[in-house]
């Protein structure tokens, strides 16, 4: 049988005296370097603030400094609010600008819809706007609000200023504006003559004319009922006849009805 061999375990080696002293020398110099490192660090993390602080003053003194803003995109932002949120100075340690703050101030403004601001050396920051598109003016009892496509609401804005926009009423109607809008304007003749759209129960729309007309559109497939007015229009007239209401929510059939009551049994046609 073969015997199994167990391990051997090496013997230590002895050290010289010198060798021993050295090794010794070493370790103390290496924890020594280690605590001054240590020491190093932690006052630099305790005066963290200061040292930033003196980095921003010898870069602005290198000539890293704000001397330009520009700006981007601007059609609708006053230029007031938008230098508010800005907050910044000339002359400025541009390393020393916040942009996610700067971001997040000019997104609470009601025209901006999102910004992308940009640190560029030497010394620009340069600021480009996505303004909010105004759609139409929502109508809340006696007041007019603007709104984007997004049927959001653009504070700070002047509804007097947008009096050209359709008038949109009715409600839950904001974020379903842009559709309708969308579907009215593949008619351009017919939707010249359109001042104002009502959303009724939350279903489908009424549409009115600016000669006081009121159309009634259907839930289902309002684009080819609005289509076939048009066509009808170009060949008839009919938005221009003495008419009070064209109710085109059964299909394939247009019901109007006049201004002045019909005599006799009844008052519609």
């Amino acid at each position: 049988m073969r015997r199994l061999i167990g391990w051997i375990k090496p013997q230590p080696h002895s050290l010289s005296p010198q060798t021993s002293l050295w090794r010794r020398v070493k370790i103390g110099f290496v924890s020594l370097f280690a605590v001054a490192t240590a020491s190093t660090i932690g006052m630099a993390m305790l005066d963290r603030k200061k040292l930033s602080n003196d980095l921003l003053t010898i870069s602005g003194n290198a000539g890293l400094v704000v001397t330009d803003i520009q700006v981007r995109g601007r059609a609708h932002t006053p230029q007031s609010r938008l230098l508010a949120a800005l907050n910044l100075q000339i002359g400025a340690p541009i390393l020393g600008i916040d942009l996610q703050n700067l971001h997040r101030n000019i997104s609470q403004i009601g025209w901006v819809e999102d910004a992308i601001v940009e640190r560029r050396l030497p010394g620009t920051i340069r600021i480009t706007l996505l303004e909010r598109v105004p759609i139409a003016l929502l109508q809340n009892n006696d007041k007019h609000k603007l709104i984007d496509r997004s049927g959001a609401i653009i504070n700070g804005a002047d509804p007097s200023q947008f009096t050209h926009l359709t008038v949109v009423a009715g409600d839950s109607a904001a974020p379903h504006a842009a559709a309708i809008l969308s579907i009215l304007k593949t008619e351009p003749e017919l939707f010249s003559e359109v001042w104002a759209v009502s959303y009724r129960s939350k279903r489908r729309w009424d549409v009115h004319l600016k000669n006081g007309m009121e159309v009634r559109l259907p839930e289902i497939d309002p684009v080819s009922a609005w289509s076939r007015l048009a066509m009808i229009d170009r060949k008839k007239a009919i938005t221009h006849r003495d008419l009070a209401v064209i109710d085109m929510r059964v299909p394939q059939q247009l019901i109007v009805e006049p201004n002045i009551p019909v005599r006799g049994r009844g008052s519609k046609t």
